[in-house]
């Protein structure tokens, strides 16, 4: 059984939004590439979320635990920063934590 929000797919799939963020959002500072910050949302099920600032080496990774951090007016222009946001998360088969995503 997939857990809410997980589906059985091959990729998951993000909508970017460049030179975009959001307020709200917590640093990951592990994250060493664009992919590494992105890996860390998906296995995350709460995150929805991130904001990659690529003007840094490496990248800086901001995600989002919360849709309400989405919201218009909570979104403003900034050079360097793309947000992905995350449309569809996959089943991976891996088992993070007290989690299972087949």
């Amino acid at each position: 059984m997939l857990l809410p929000g997980v589906v059985e797919c091959n990729e998951h799939k993000w909508e970017k939004h460049e030179n975009r963020l959001s307020a709200g959002a917590m640093q990951y500072k592990d994250a060493q590439s664009v992919d590494d910050c992105l890996d860390f949302c998906v296995v995350n099920l709460d995150c929805v979320a991130v904001d990659i600032n690529v003007i840094h080496d490496p990248p800086s990774c901001w995600p989002h635990f919360s849709a309400d951090q989405l919201r218009d007016d909570n979104v403003f222009n900034q050079t360097g920063v793309n947000q992905y946001r995350l449309i569809q998360r996959c089943a991976t088969g891996q088992d993070y934590g007290s989690y299972v995503i087949l």
